[in-house]
């Protein structure tokens, strides 16, 4: 069957589908790395809140023994950061980098009761495509967050 197209509009088509593809090809992994960057924020995020949760409804007994970074209740709050980020699937792939819990603005928890605590999260998140490094965007992007709750026991 013949085409109701003259042969240059055809030609026309093509031209135009190779420049759409072309752009694509370097858009699509753009999005999908910022989407991926996105969802790694989200779930720290949950994790840091769920780790100053956990923090301040630990008992004024476990902040007297607390300033040690081996403390049980440090511990367990690791052990939840730990299993959050394996849960989310994102673990195995991006290690946390740096964990950091501050109480009342000091970097030192512990010793006393905190009025306020906050958990801070740090991760690398590597970048799995190659042209978007080609374009300028580094080999990894760190990732970091923070949460602040009151004490609550």
């Amino acid at each position: 069957m013949a085409s109701t197209f003259p042969r240059h509009a055809r030609g026309i088509a093509f031209i135009e589908l190779a420049v759409i593809m072309f752009w694509m090809s370097f858009l699509l992994p753009v999005i999908f790395s910022l989407g991926h960057l996105f969802y790694v924020y989200a779930v720290l995020k949950q994790t840091a809140a769920a780790a100053a949760a956990t923090l301040a409804t630990a008992p004024p007994s476990e902040w007297a023994s607390g300033a040690a970074a081996s403390s049980t209740m440090k511990l367990r709050t690791v052990a939840l950061i730990e299993k959050s980020l394996l849960d989310a699937r994102v673990a195995p792939l991006i290690p946390l980098l740096e964990y950091d819990f501050d109480c009342n603005g000091n970097l030192v928890c512990g010793g006393e009761r905190p009025d306020s605590i906050t958990v801070s999260l740090v991760v690398a998140v590597p970048n799995s495509f190659h042209a978007v490094t080609e374009m300028g965007i580094p080999s990894s992007m760190m990732v970091q967050t923070a949460v602040t709750v009151p004490y609550s026991h």
